[in-house]
């Protein structure tokens, strides 16, 4: 089976790439060499761009030692990485380079893998061409200067930070879940406890973590709000079976930005993640 898909004309070349326009010159000569081709695992990929689906429909793809998708909502309030490194491909041979890509074209594309190897490569007129055994498939990058760049906040001192089961954090915004749209995460130095409330118009929840539950914890007085809705599409996307590290950044401001971090694909690559708080007024 063969399925070819071009979008749309106004689609732009990726930066660092030769246009299919010019000229051979030899008769003879071949097409010019990819400068990326890669094979991987269709699970792998899949979870990597289902990280990014959480948030954008368009997102980042930067062959960086390995893949790195990234991925900014439009309102500015959570972005996502979620990084393979090249170990965790079968072949890999790309220079440093990134695309913009249509997320549901490019998902589509990997789910008609069925198990098979997934190949990636760079072929004519700059296009990405994506195969598993029989089946092809040929999309148009998007120019990355259209897509909304993430720019991560690493260098900023931690506040707190706790460490705990991914299944116990979607418990908590389950909880948070049943009586509001907001959550506050706070922690409580003294009593070392990581705790979720939530309040509604006559209703409250309130779930606590102490240091059973806890497999890391870094004391600070910390309180900010975060939306439920991101929160929810965080944490669908984290696999059931991992720890997710809590760093509540320390900007300088009373409202901390929560970045979550967890391994995905059997530990061999990072998901990491930015979720604004909610302003206090």
């Amino acid at each position: 089976m063969t399925a070819n898909h071009t979008p749309d004309s106004t689609a732009a070349e990726p930066s660092g790439t030769t246009g299919s326009n010019e000229a051979i010159d030899d008769p003879n000569d071949g097409p010019p060499e990819s400068t990326l081709d890669v094979r991987i695992d269709p699970e792998g990929l899949t979870r990597a761009l289902d990280g990014a689906g959480a948030l954008v429909e368009e997102c980042l793809l930067a062959f960086e030692d390995g893949l790195v998708v990234r991925a900014r909502d439009p309102a500015d309030v959570a972005m996502a990485e979620l990084r393979l490194p090249e170990h965790t491909f079968e072949s890999y041979r790309a220079d440093s380079q990134e695309f913009g890509v249509a997320l549901d074209r490019l998902r589509d594309a990997v789910s008609m893998a069925d198990g098979e190897t997934v190949r990636v490569r760079l072929g004519e007129r700059g296009r990405l061409e994506v195969t598993a055994g029989e089946f092809e498939y040929a999309l148009a990058p998007i120019d990355p200067r259209a897509v909304r760049q993430v720019d991560w906040i690493d260098d900023d001192a931690t506040a707190a930070r706790v460490v705990l089961d991914a299944a116990d954090l979607r418990r908590a915004v389950r909880v948070a879940d049943l009586v509001a749209d907001y959550a506050t995460l706070s922690v409580d130095p003294e009593e070392r406890l990581f705790v979720v409330t939530a309040s509604g118009d006559t209703d409250d929840a309130r779930l606590e973590f102490d240091g059973g539950d806890l497999q890391a914890f870094e004391s600070g007085d910390v309180e900010s709000i975060y939306t439920l809705d991101y929160l929810q599409r965080i944490v669908r996307a984290v696999p059931r079976d991992v720890e997710v590290t809590l760093r509540f950044v320390d900007t300088g401001a009373a409202e901390r930005p929560l970045a979550l971090e967890h391994p995905v694909v059997d530990g061999e690559g990072t998901g990491r993640w930015l979720l604004a708080p909610r302003v206090k007024r």
